[in-house]
């Protein structure tokens, strides 16, 4: 029985197939013209078919049997090496995971041997933007004098991170997200090929979910196909998060008033229903982008009313825009897949309370800062008393802490938010953290070392961390509740199994 996924099992197979209408006609263009580059630069958002559209390039340009047409036949033994990935002409290379100098270097002596079977070995190297500057340097020596019989394929989702000596080296075809139309064209040749069976609606339903990516699109028609081959559009919408129960005007009103435990448990309830976690995210980041350009006078609903949310204006939803797609990336990698919106709560209820819609100034002011500015800022004043203990460096450096950490390691900036400067004193950084599961996760030496790494930088002085288990803190600002409390019952309490 197969068992591949759709986006595997129905990617295309020849540039006929490709779903983007400029990539395609561009490249049948460029692959009848018969003057082949000898390096190609596929960028664009993720799930748009680079990589499928390299596969193809590479059996397009060493199928010994082309079709008048100029695709390749697909029966052939090199057609169908390419296509499983056993070709020994085909290298594809993860720039993620090889992204040094000596795995340029490696490839650089591969690169001078003649094909094994094919016409061209062809290399497609992937998330390019990843690899380091000394490795471009040496991929750009290659890619000036490459060998006749060589032909590079770079694919990148974030072109602006290539050096402009490699990009002018390379023929570029950008890939753009796909349309709505691409989209239920793509899904289509699944629903035949499935012999799926589905209400009216649905395909339309999923392209829109699918943000552009064919990709995500078939992974949702794959997981709606899972239960049978009939799909109705209320087993859609429910998978969806579209559903009355599922909709995110509840938390954003708890969130306008402030309200942390409803907050949270209206995650936790979320979370208890089955939900997908992402998708609602995807659904709540839709809402305040729609409030959003309402309130700017722009309009773009397809024919719903877009209410928006008392007690949130301007400010406050571009602050919890910020905040939720910060959560959506770490939602990614952390162990506890609803941490990152209970941490958006914790952090929006304990910090200044919302604007509403009388801040409409011209320009961006502190009250427009994302959420996590505005809790920087209040650890400082609220700490700043503590000048007797040596902390005023390091909490004049806090926000350039968290920024530096940042993109060492996502989990380690959100855990030092929830963190408390305490003392300095003889280069040893006392941190105050407030649950167990935070000071085992900062006293790895994994965090430890991220964290001593970019202080030391910052104060001009080694730094040396420790943490230090705090008790609950009663503050005089006037809550609800206490946070502490709160917070609590989601790491010991039933909020978390």
């Amino acid at each position: 029985m197969e068992s591949k996924t759709y986006y595997l099992k129905y990617r295309p197979q020849k540039v006929s197939e490709l779903d983007l209408t400029e990539v395609r006609e561009n490249l049948q263009k460029i692959l009848k013209s018969k003057k082949i580059p000898h390096a190609f630069l596929f960028s664009g958002p993720k799930g748009t078919g680079k990589t499928s559209a390299a596969r193809i390039v590479a059996k397009t340009l060493n199928c010994p049997h082309k079709k008048q047409d100029d695709e390749p036949c697909l029966k052939c033994e090199i057609c169908q090496e390419i296509t499983i990935g056993s070709s020994l002409d085909l290298m594809e290379i993860d720039a993620a995971s090889n992204r040094g100098i000596d795995d340029i270097r490696n490839l650089r002596e591969k690169i001078k041997l003649s094909p094994v079977k094919c016409q061209y070995k062809v290399y497609i190297i992937d998330e390019v933007h990843m690899l380091t500057t000394e490795a471009f340097n040496a991929l750009l020596k290659t890619l000036e004098e490459p060998p006749a019989h060589a032909v590079f394929i770079l694919c990148t989702t974030e072109p602006q991170k290539l050096p402009k000596t490699i990009i002018s080296r390379c023929l570029e075809l950008k890939f753009r997200r796909s349309n709505q139309e691409e989209l239920v064209h793509s899904l289509g040749r699944v629903v035949k090929g499935e012999k799926l069976v589905l209400d009216k609606g649905v395909l339309e339903l999923i392209a829109q979910r699918a943000d552009g990516s064919f990709r995500d699109g078939q992974k949702i028609l794959d997981q709606l196909s899972s239960v049978g081959e009939k799909i109705s559009l209320i087993e859609t919408q429910k998978l969806l998060g579209q559903i009355e129960e599922l909709k995110p005007e509840k938390l954003l009103n708890f969130l306008a008033s402030q309200d942390l435990k409803a907050s949270l448990l209206e995650i936790d309830r979320i979370v208890n229903f089955g939900a997908d976690l992402e998708i609602y995210l995807q659904n709540l980041l839709e809402k305040l982008r729609l409030m959003l350009l309402k309130i700017i006078g722009v309009e773009i609903n397809n024919g719903q009313e877009i209410n928006l949310i008392e007690g949130l204006g301007k400010a406050d939803i571009t602050s919890l825009i910020n905040a939720f797609t910060k959560a959506a990336s770490e939602m990614k990698v952390t162990p506890i897949q609803q941490l990152p919106l209970e941490l958006v709560a914790v952090e929006w209820c304990h910090s200044e309370a919302p604007s509403g819609d009388k801040k409409e100034e011209k320009t961006l002011s502190k009250e427009e800062e994302p959420v996590s500015s505005k809790k920087e800022a209040v650890k400082i004043e609220t700490t700043v008393q503590d000048q007797e203990n040596g902390i005023k460096p390091i909490l004049e450096k806090w926000g350039d802490l968290l920024l530096g950490v940042r993109p060492l390691n996502h989990s380690v900036e959100a855990l030092l938010r929830a963190a408390r400067p305490l003392k300095m004193d003889n280069g040893f950084l006392t941190l105050e953290v407030f649950y167990k599961f935070h000071k085992e996760r900062l006293d790895s030496e994994k965090c430890r070392a991220i964290v001593e790494e970019v202080a030391s930088q910052l104060l001009g002085n080694p730094v040396k961390l420790k943490c230090v288990l705090g008790e609950k803190n009663h503050s005089t600002e006037e809550k609800n509740n206490d946070i502490m409390e709160i917070a609590s019952e989601i790491f010991n309490g039933k909020l978390v199994d």
